[in-house]
């Protein structure tokens, strides 16, 4: 059974990684919580793998939709090294966005997958 206090961390600490602007603190942050092989896609991004190419979408990511600070709505729920979670981004100016996302964890409580919905 997984330990819900350290996926929740690990979702944190994802989640924070998108609040960075600078593509090394973005990087770092990954590092600690995304397997190195770990997958990425959403309605507009299609699938892509590494921490690399994560922290490179990230850092892309504010060109499409400007400044913003995500926020991890309650805990994830998990069951058989799977789970979701809801969250916000909020932008200075316009309406916040509401997603979930849909991932996958391994035995180190690594990210494998996410799959955004938004």
């Amino acid at each position: 059974m997984e330990n819900i206090k350290i996926i929740e961390e690990t979702i944190l600490t994802y989640t924070s990684a998108w609040n960075e602007t600078e593509r090394s603190a973005v990087l770092e942050k990954i590092k600690k919580c995304w397997a190195a092989e770990g997958t990425y896609t959403d309605k507009l991004t299609d699938t892509i793998t590494g921490q690399d190419a994560l922290a490179d979408l990230i850092v892309g990511s504010y060109a499409q939709m400007g400044p913003r600070t995500f926020k991890v709505l309650g805990e994830p729920a998990t069951h058989h090294q799977s789970g979701r979670f809801n969250w916000l981004a909020i932008r200075p100016e316009g309406y916040p966005v509401p997603g979930t996302d849909y991932f996958e964890f391994d035995d180190e409580n690594r990210i494998t997958r996410i799959v955004g919905f938004f």
